[in-house]
Order: C-alpha cells, then structure tokens, then sequence
C-alpha cells in the first residue's frame, strides 16, 4: 500500500516550491499569481496519483470546525433492524446537509477512544446510537462527560427512558435524548395478555429458569408482575453461541407450556420471535392457537410470517429528524432534554386467541 504524499514529496516531484504547490492546494493561485499553466500541471499530477486532502488535518491546523457529524456505537447494532433503518436515514440526511458523516463502530470498553478520535479529527458534533441496554450504555458513560464539553452537540439516539436518574444525569451533562417509550409499550403488551386471560407469561430478556431479569431489564420484570402475571424467563443464559439462542429460547418456552402451562410470550425482537415461531412447531406447538406471542421493533417482514406478528414499529423516521433538527439548533430550547417518542402497536393475528383460555372483560 503507497503511503500518503506529504507537501515535500510533492514539491519535489513536480520540482516546484512547497509555496507554489500550496497554494494550488489552497486556491490561493490568483493571490499569489501563480500562472494558469502551473496550476493545471499541479492539479492534473494531483489527480493523477490519486491525492487526498486531509480534511482532518486541515481542521488540526486551523482549530476549525471541519462540519463533519460523527455518529458512533457499540453492540449487536446489526441484530436490530429499526437501527440499521435509522442508520440509514441519519447518513442520508447528514450527506444531504453537509456532504460528509464519520460512522465509527466500538466495543463498550473502548467508547473512550472512539469519542476521542472524533474530537481528534475535529468533529464537533456526534450522535451516540445506543445498541445496548441503558444500563450497559451509563456503565461507560461517566468517564465520556470531559470529553462531551468539548463538543458542540451530543444527541443519544434511541435512549432507553427507562432510568430517570441516568436521563437526568445526561441531561445535566448536555446530553440531549432522543428515543422511544418503551415502558408504555410493555404495559400495553402486559394488558393485552391480561384482558385474554393469560395469568403467566415467558419473556426473552429474563432468565430460564431461575427468573432473574438480564442486566437492565428489571422494569420490565416489574412491569408485568405489577399487572398481576407469573414471569419466566426464555433466555439460556451468557454461555450460549448467539446463533444457537433462538432454538434454546424455543426449546425453553416449550418446557414450559407443558410443565408450566404458559401460554404467553413477549420477545423484543421481531426477527428472534419470528425464529422462536418457527421452531415451535418441531415440538407440534403453534402460534397463537397454544402460545401466543408479541414482538417488539415492527420489522417490515414481521406481517408477511405464516402467522403476522403483532408487534410495535418505532417511530424512526420521527426520531431521526428530531436528532438532525437538534445537530441543527432547531429544536434547542436552551437546556437539554428528553424527546420521548410512543410506539405504534400493530395488532395481527399472534397474539391470539389462544386455546384454553376465555378472553377477559
């Protein structure tokens, strides 16, 4: 691989001086009265050997807001189709504004770094995409705050809102907050089981079988309990290959709709529940005649199953341009805070009815 020409290296091979090659390089020819014809020479050999400018370095130089937007994450990003979706939609809008966006993908423990680099290269404003649960996210966060004040703007996209005391610990830090209400949704979900009679339920983000909620899922262990259900959990635990879960997590609820008799399931992820449908029938159960079952992120493919899964759709399109209005000072009031955004509940056919039960008042 060739390395990058410094201004040196190419004064010296178009045998020119670094002055007369930086201001070709600086639009600066007519200023300096560099000929027509030295300033073609230049930029056809710049052309030809493939020259980039550093936008970043100019930046350095210069201490200068290059106008660049970083956006930056860590976790299973690509597991969840409404964040690839948002992705999307975030890079079109930031090229169609200011041509350039810098997309970074990080281990938690290195979010750190990353957020350096972007300072490094002179962005001055980020959204930070939370992939992981917010109590993973708020594990890294405090160190991150030095850095935060020397930007310009920090927007978290896809916030949990459900820990008002990190979201006021963000806040108060300069954070804004874009995200979903993801504990309606759960209540929702909760009453919709409870109206059909359903007294237990199998969530995928709690533990099978002792029922202990994984690391930042707490509410929503509390959430159904609170509506008077049984909670058991369908998820096989850390040691599991991820390919193998949704077979372990169906394997699971089929134990126990015979040992247990739940008849009721809530997977936050269409495409696993969509998964878990599926290999239900190897043990002869079917959805929503002996399960029923929500899913939770409203994939496009969600309604074209053998059996359309009810579910949520997130309201991308509404989150993304709040979080570019906010890059933009649109929809600053000054102070940071919450944008909280609800979810569309999409009734199909799986959540039932399902047999055996007598659907509630």
């Amino acid at each position: 691989m060739t390395q990058f020409l410094t201004m040196k290296q190419l004064a010296e091979e178009l045998r020119l001086s670094r002055r007369v090659v930086s201001a070709v390089l600086n639009n600066r020819c007519r200023e300096l009265r560099i000929s027509e014809a030295t300033e073609k020479r230049v930029r056809e050999y710049l052309e030809a050997s493939g020259y980039v400018r550093s936008r970043s370095a100019l930046q350095l130089k210069s201490k200068e807001d290059n106008g660049i937007i970083g956006i930056l994450y860590c976790g299973k990003f690509i597991d969840l189709e409404y964040l690839t979706a948002s992705l999307t939609l975030l890079t079109q809008e930031i090229r169609r504004r200011c041509g350039f966006s810098e997309i970074t993908g990080v281990e938690p423990d290195h979010l750190y770094e990353g957020v350096g680099e972007f300072i490094a290269k002179g962005i001055r404003k980020l959204i930070w995409i939370h992939a992981n649960t917010e109590k993973e996210e708020f594990t890294h966060a405090e160190k991150l705050f030095p850095l935060f004040s020397r930007l310009e703007k920090v927007v978290i996209f896809k916030f949990d809102f459900l820990n008002p005391e990190s979201a006021e610990t963000y806040l108060s830090n300069g954070v804004e907050l874009v995200g979903f209400d993801s504990e309606k949704s759960y209540r929702e979900t909760a009453g919709i089981f409870s109206r059909a009679g359903h007294r237990s339920i199998a969530l995928n983000d709690i533990l099978f079988p002792s029922g202990e909620p994984l690391p930042g899922n707490h509410k929503l262990h509390s959430i159904f309990q609170e509506a008077g259900m049984t909670v058991y959990g369908l998820h096989p635990g850390p040691g599991v290959a991820p390919g193998d879960v949704p077979r372990r997590m169906a394997e699971n609820l089929a134990a126990l709709y015979w040992k247990e008799g739940v008849k009721a399931a809530f997977i936050r992820n269409d495409l696993l529940a969509a998964e878990v449908m599926h290999r239900l029938g190897d043990y002869g159960i079917h959805v929503p005649g002996d399960v029923a079952l929500i899913g939770f992120s409203g994939s496009p493919y969600s309604g074209w199953l053998p059996v359309p899964l009810t579910t949520f759709e997130h309201p991308v399109e509404e989150m993304c341009q709040c979080t570019m209005n906010l890059l933009d000072g649109k929809e600053s009031s000054g102070s940071p805070r919450s944008h909280i955004f609800e979810n569309k509940l999409v009734l199909r056919k799986s959540h039932g009815p399902t047999n055996g039960l007598k659907k509630g008042e």
